[in-house]
């Protein structure tokens, strides 16, 4: 299991995308975060150690400045963790197939924090 804190508030999976058809597109803050959110787990996983075909749980801690829907968060820092751990050549696909294979629950969340931040703990389910 790994332990990351991602620092920030989250934005909401509501607000994901702007623009529609050809030009929907995620939005600037979203993808900023998501960047963020890749970066920090990148970090804390040194490569290698997600097994192909496992469930991934993730579970996530929530110190948030504002109030946000947990299970909208989660979808956007699902999208980052699914970047990072991917380990394939054609990361568009690789990362889908990722994405399917978490199992996420929110375990806690408190509003207020003055240092917004969100804590992950990540492993693979035949690890627990």
């Amino acid at each position: 299991m790994i332990e990351v804190t991602i620092p920030g508030q989250p934005p909401s999976g509501n607000h994901m995308y702007e623009g529609y058809g050809k030009n929907r597109r995620k939005t600037d803050k979203v993808s900023s975060y998501q960047e963020s959110v890749t970066f920090w787990v990148r970090q804390a996983t040194q490569g290698g150690r997600f097994r192909p075909g496992e469930t991934i749980v993730i579970e996530f801690d929530f110190r948030l400045g504002r109030s946000v829907d947990a299970t909208n968060a989660m979808k956007v820092i699902e999208d980052g963790v699914a970047a990072a751990i991917c380990p394939g050549l054609d990361p568009p696909r690789c990362c889908t197939k990722y994405d399917e294979r978490f199992l996420c629950r929110a375990m806690a969340r408190a509003i207020g924090w003055a240092t917004p931040h969100t804590v992950l703990r990540i492993w693979n389910l035949g690890d627990a």
